[in-house]
């Protein structure tokens, strides 16, 4: 899944896993986990410390965190979904070296949820998150009033790395300037379907089911 910040890839990606018995991966979600943790060793402090002031944390971990949760679901005989996982050029091309050495290149595709930078600032300053469960629940009329978690009545708030200077920084980092080049890389190989992002999340996942048959 490829996408800004804020553009529901993660939404999407979890219905995805949900749908199809996929295990959904989001290297924002590895990272937050390791906040906490009570024992972290020096790269891991520094790529916590990154992620809180909105910094991108070094390709190696990436790296560690996710090939080896890819591998061992794989070796489950359970597909993967990767949830904004790859957000740099460097990074794409070091997850199709394993993808080839896992002979998984022709299995892969990339899922383009497309929104604007503004559209994705103003997402992400009144998105929220259940401190439970983990499910984020976007500002829709439907749901701003919201005071605790429809999935399982846990408390809502905003999410620490929500913060509007940090969200700045991050747009700047992981937006449609910085996918341009992802996005590109996987055109160029015939693999990557693009889908309006700008929609109802129902409609949205309307038209990933439409890519996924």
């Amino acid at each position: 899944m490829i996408g800004p910040p804020g553009s529901g890839k993660g939404t999407q990606a979890k219905k995805i896993a949900a749908k199809h018995g996929y295990a959904h991966l989001s290297s924002g979600d590895l990272l937050r986990s390791l906040a906490q943790k009570t024992e972290l060793n020096s790269v891991e402090k520094e790529a916590v410390e990154k992620m809180k002031s909105g910094e991108l944390v070094s390709d190696e971990l990436i790296y560690d965190l996710v090939f080896s949760e890819i591998e061992k679901n794989i070796d489950a005989g359970k597909g993967v979904v990767l949830d904004g996982a790859i957000r740099n050029l460097d990074q794409v091309q070091g997850f199709q070296n394993f993808f080839k050495e896992k002979n998984l290149a022709k299995e892969v595709l990339a899922l383009e949820i497309s929104l604007s930078d503004k559209d994705s600032y103003d997402r992400l300053t009144k998105r929220r998150v259940c401190m439970a469960c983990g499910e984020i629940v976007p500002w829709l009329p439907s749901t701003k009033k919201l005071k605790v978690c429809p999935k399982c009545g846990g408390k809502l708030q905003t999410r620490q790395d929500d913060d509007p200077k940090v969200i700045k920084a991050r747009i700047k980092k992981q937006g449609n300037t910085a996918l341009s080049p992802i996005i590109n890389f996987y055109k160029d190989l015939g693999v990557l379907v693009k889908i309006n992002g700008d929609q109802s999340i129902e409609d949205v996942e309307k038209d990933v089911e439409k890519e996924l048959k």
